[in-house]
């Protein structure tokens, strides 16, 4: 285990220490295991779940995106992929 030293603003450092109470566990411990939660998450599930929740603006609602995208592609010299020029 290695040792380190940060600094947390005075309103977060409470809050930590009212959780780690509430949980049994020391601070140290608690910031390990919420640290633990975060590194496992997939950037790209969290990505691609926020994406899917998203709802299109209702003047976008009859759009295809891929072809709205593909369209812009064809217009611009910077943004024309591979298979687009």
């Amino acid at each position: 285990m290695h040792r380190t030293q940060i600094y947390l603003q005075g309103e977060l450092y409470e809050s930590l220490k009212v959780r780690s109470r509430s949980v049994g566990v020391s601070i140290s411990e608690l910031i390990r295991r919420t640290l633990e939660k975060d590194i496992q998450k997939d950037p790209v599930a969290d990505a691609r779940a926020y994406f899917q929740r998203l709802k299109p603006l209702e003047s976008f609602a009859a759009v295809d995106s891929d072809d709205y995208v593909r369209a812009i592609r064809l217009k611009s010299c910077i943004l024309r992929t591979g298979e687009d020029a």
